[in-house]
């Protein structure tokens, strides 16, 4: 079920409507919306970068995690809590240099970082639904190109 249809409902102005910027904002909300607030207080999208950063690169120190997905310290530190908080994550002393922690998944957490992704995969099956398969891959593309260019 997707979310009803709004366009009746919505007298966006056509100037706004030529600006990506807002187009990016109204969609968020749109996201949101069919999202229905399951994930509000369950993990958010820095709790999933940060485990499948984990993941992906293995036990890394926080300084790292912070560099590498461009998460201020302090805020690293209170999502990092959260996922320890919930059993996601652990902090421990680095076995190469005992002054600082490396973080690592648990089970738990690489468990529910695969449940969620599947979650938003069909969200975002639903919020692209009006494009083509190549018109998706055309979004993607662009959506990447934007991306990299502000890394």
């Amino acid at each position: 079920m997707g979310a009803p249809d709004r366009t009746d409902q919505l007298a966006l102005p056509e100037r706004m409507l030529r600006l990506p910027s807002f187009l990016f904002v109204h969609l968020a909300k749109q996201w949101r919306r069919l999202a229905g607030g399951q994930f509000e207080h369950d993990l958010r999208g820095q709790h999933l970068m940060i485990l499948a950063s984990l993941e992906d690169h293995g036990a890394s120190s926080q300084k790292e995690i912070s560099e590498r997905l461009g998460i201020d310290a302090s805020d690293l530190v209170a999502l990092l809590d959260d996922l320890e908080k919930a059993g996601l994550a652990n902090r421990k002393r680095d076995e190469r240099d005992r002054r600082r922690y490396a973080v690592m998944p648990t089970p738990a957490g690489a468990k529910a970082l695969r449940q969620r992704l599947v979650d938003v995969e069909r969200l975002n099956q639903e919020m692209l639904a009006p494009l083509t398969p190549d018109e998706r891959e055309e979004l993607h593309r662009l959506l990447l190109k934007l991306f990299e260019s502000y890394r």
